[in-house]
Parts: structure tokens; C-alpha cells; sequence
């Protein structure tokens, strides 16, 4: 059996690039752009393995790019994550919607560390690396594919209203988030459009993806979580819209005080898929 960098490259014209950007002396990004399939997965394993064997431990997977992705590339993750050794660590960031199903679907999800951006990525590494102090967790499955998610429906949101009720509504369909939307009878369907209180966006918003996902990983890392949950994006968007989000959670008939109980009196995640 041959070792797992020692597969053959297809010989037909791969629909992908891959970049690699050097952090540190330890650290690299492996940036991948197209699709990731029987044509280019090679090329991507042979860049792992190239980065492996040198002196870099700690490698970075940013799929942002990557418009479609099938089992060979799966196959290739699979295969140096296994190859990894104790001192070695790869992890995913970026993946959209589509990618973080695909690993969802797999199994894949649960055995490797997905993050939603490049950044926390290499923060995890950095900081795992030189110190055992609070940190932002690594995603579960469900709270990656969530804010997956999130970062495609936002762009389209017009007010700080529709931002809070496309969180609302991706919240309802995912993990113990959903769940707990789900008990106080939060529905997947919209409610009409709020005609007061609605703060117009202009140009240049900061991302509310990025902040809500940063405030998420505060409240993860401060209850010593060893993963960030929906749980934690929920009362996110709770800290970070407020008394907005308070007005979309009433037109679902639904407090922000009750929620907040409901929060509070959950047992520790358990049930939610693990990254």
C-alpha cells in the first residue's frame, strides 16, 4: 500500500490554485481557489505533504475560495490529518455553506478543527502553541455550518432589523439553538417586514458575521468550553443586537427576558455535533 503522499497526480488540467502563504517558521496557509476534486485534490496533497515535511507543524486549510469540493478531496483530508503527528495540527477555515455540508454529511466535521475565518484559525495555532490561557474555541459542526450560513445571508440584509431576523432564522434550524428557539415557539418562517424602529445600513458596515463570531468565541472561552456551540452565537447576537434583536424575537411573540432564561437553565451543550 502506498504511504498517503505517494499517489499519483491526474494528468488532466486541474480546475484549481492553491497558494501558500508563510505565518511563521511553524505556520503556514494553504489557500485554495476553484474545485477540489479527482483533478486537483493530488495537487493539494502534495502541498500539505511539501509543507509537512519541512519545518512547518501547523497548517491552515482556508477554503473560502473553493466553489465545490467532492470525496477525493475528502480523501485527502482524511489522509494527512491521520499523518499528522502529535506535534503537528491541521485545521479548516472559511468553508462556505456548501463545503461545511459536504463535511457535515461525511463525518468529517467531527475529527477536524473548522474555524470561520482564517484569523481565529491561526490564533487557535498561535496561541495553542505558547500558552495553555482562555482562547476562542474551535466551532462544532453545527455552529460552522450556522455561521456559514450567516455570512452569505447577511450581505443582503438592509437594516440592522433584517440583519437580527436572518440570525433568528438560521439560529431556529441549527443545533441546541434551534432547539431552544424551537421550545419557545419560534418558527423557520419570517415574520412580515418591521416597519419601526429599522437603523438603515450605509456603506462600510463592519462585518456583524466577524463581530458576532469573536464575541461568540469571548463567551465560549470564558465558560472554559472546549468548543464554540450555537448556544454561544445565539447569546452573541443577543449581546450584539440587543434591544433589535429583543423587537424582531417579539414580533415571534417571544421575550428576550424568557429567552435569556431558557439560555441560562440549559444544560451544558451535549447533544450538538462536534467539530
Amino acid at each position: 500500500m502506498s504511504a498517503p503522499c505517494d499517489s499519483p497526480t491526474p494528468k488532466r488540467h486541474s480546475n484549481a490554485s492553491i497558494d501558500t502563504i508563510t505565518i511563521d517558521d511553524q505556520t503556514a496557509v494553504v489557500e485554495v481557489h476553484g474545485e477540489l476534486d479527482l483533478w486537483s485534490a493530488p495537487q493539494l496533497k502534495r502541498v500539505l505533504c511539501d509543507l509537512l515535511a519541512s519545518r512547518h507543524r501547523h497548517l491552515v486549510i482556508d477554503l473560502g475560495q473553493v466553489r465545490f469540493m467532492d470525496s477525493t478531496a475528502l480523501g485527502v483530508l482524511v489522509a494527512i490529518d491521520r499523518r499528522v503527528s502529535a506535534d503537528q495540527r491541521m485545521v479548516l477555515a472559511e468553508a462556505g455553506p456548501a463545503v461545511l455540508r459536504l463535511l457535515e454529511l461525511s463525518g468529517l466535521a467531527a475529527g477536524i478543527r473548522i474555524f470561520p475565518s482564517r484569523e481565529a484559525a491561526i490564533g487557535y495555532l498561535s496561541v495553542g502553541r505558547t500558552t495553555t490561557g482562555a482562547s476562542a474555541p474551535p466551532l462544532t459542526a453545527d455552529a460552522a455550518l450556522l455561521l456559514g450560513i450567516a455570512a452569505t445571508a447577511m450581505p443582503f440584509a438592509q437594516s440592522l432589523d433584517e440583519q437580527a431576523e436572518r440570525w433568528l432564522r438560521a439560529l431556529r434550524r441549527h443545533g441546541e439553538a434551534g432547539a431552544v428557539l424551537a421550545s419557545l415557539g419560534v418558527q423557520e418562517v419570517p415574520v412580515s417586514r418591521l416597519e419601526e424602529g429599522r437603523e438603515l445600513l450605509g456603506y462600510g458596515e463592519p462585518d456583524p458575521v466577524m463581530i458576532v463570531t469573536e464575541h461568540a468565541g469571548q463567551l465560549a472561552a470564558a465558560r472554559g468550553a472546549t468548543k464554540l456551540a450555537t448556544t454561544d452565537v445565539l447569546q452573541a447576537v443577543i449581546d450584539v443586537y440587543g434591544s433589535t434583536f429583543a423587537r424582531v424575537l417579539a414580533a415571534h411573540d417571544v421575550e428576550l427576558d424568557e429567552l435569556s432564561a431558557r439560555l441560562a437553565s440549559r444544560a451544558p451543550v451535549g447533544a450538538e455535533s462536534q467539530a
